[in-house]
């Protein structure tokens, strides 16, 4: 998350948005979301997986087990996300260098990239923020282009954009994004697009789904967040999205703005500090960035607590059990989801 460069954007731009506020309300309820059936023969809090570890401040990608044993290691510029691919290698992107990188799972060498280092930009082969990334079947990468106001596909062959929503103007009119920060390919060929939000312009943190031709298949707002962070599905009409604020949280909704369930104590120990990212793991518990607080945790809706961390809270660094910004985390091996259409074998 690089937050100072997204707010300078926002205030230049502020003036051009189009649109209307979207509509919708959701409200808290106490239901958690139920994990796959063939998690429940998994053990451990990660349910028997290592995780991968997005250390952005770090300048670093880890592998660790439950035990918190570092037993694979890239050093990546400022890494804001991961995606791993069928192929055993990861997609990651870096906001503060407007790059998107394939790494090596073996290497950990960079194998090819997207984007000019630390040359924003909107031109043919160049990204301004780009926020998340995905690979995708027919050799082709989503990107999350914040600071462009759009979400593309671009092919790995050639290096076009074969795939574009957004008019790289800020709007909130169909067709247009202001403050994307995810776009999660889908296996029916449709895209989740995750709107952070403004409350002070009025404009409310916003999901929605569309179609390969641009059309909405639903759009919901979710008043209650400060920051929408990430959306992911995690079963049949059920999401999980973060909530990057101080005090933060994550939550389970449906299309209608229901919330399922949440966590989100606002002190204590559990207390989480700008949580850029959660992963439903096969065991039903939940994998959390705890950005600010400098750890990676995994919360278990069965008790409402953490269970499990990798760092040590508010004390950043890059030794043994130590992070510095962890901005996305996740399981290592595990079979893509069904809802992300890179699962599969990849060109």
């Amino acid at each position: 998350m690089v937050w100072w460069r997204i707010g300078t954007v926002l205030g230049i731009v502020g003036v051009l948005v189009a649109g209307a506020v979207l509509e919708g309300y959701g409200s808290p309820a106490s239901q958690g979301a139920k994990p796959p059936a063939a998690a429940k023969k998994a053990s451990g809090p990660l349910g028997g997986y290592r995780v991968y570890l997005c250390d952005e401040k770090g300048n670093r990608i880890l592998e660790v087990n439950a035990a918190k044993k570092i037993v694979w290691e890239a050093k990546v510029p400022a890494p804001d996300d991961l995606a791993p691919t069928p192929r055993g290698n990861l997609v990651v992107n870096s906001d503060v260098h407007d790059q998107v990188y394939e790494v090596s799972g073996k290497t950990g060498k960079i194998t090819w990239t997207y984007g000019q280092f630390n040359h924003p930009g909107g031109k043919q082969g160049q990204l301004r923020i780009p926020e998340d990334s995905f690979r995708v079947p027919g050799g082709r990468v989503s990107i999350t282009d914040t600071g462009n106001f759009r979400a593309i596909q671009v092919s790995k062959a050639s290096g076009r954009i074969v795939w574009q929503y957004g008019k790289r103007v800020p709007g909130t009119l169909p067709g247009y994004l202001w403050t994307n920060n995810d776009a999660v390919p889908l296996k029916n060929g449709n895209v989740l697009l995750t709107e952070s939000g403004v409350h002070k312009a009025g404009f409310l943190p916003t999901v929605l789904e569309v179609t390969p031709k641009g059309h909405t298949a639903w759009k919901v707002t979710l008043p209650f967040l400060g920051y929408a962070s990430d959306a992911m599905p995690v079963g049949k009409n059920r999401y999980v999205i973060a909530n990057w604020v101080k005090g933060g949280g994550i939550y389970v909704f449906n299309r209608q703005g229901k919330v399922l369930w949440s966590y989100g104590p606002k002190s204590g120990p559990g207390e989480l500090n700008h949580p850029s990212s959660a992963e439903l793991l096969p065991n039903g518990n939940y994998l959390v960035s705890d950005d600010y607080n400098d750890r990676v945790v995994v919360i278990s809706p069965k008790t409402n607590s953490i269970v499990w961390q990798y760092g040590v809270k508010g004390v950043p660094g890059t030794g043994p059990n130590h992070l510095m910004g962890p901005t996305d985390a996740k399981a290592v091996g595990e079979p893509l989801p069904p809802y992300v259409s890179a699962v599969g074998r990849l060109k």
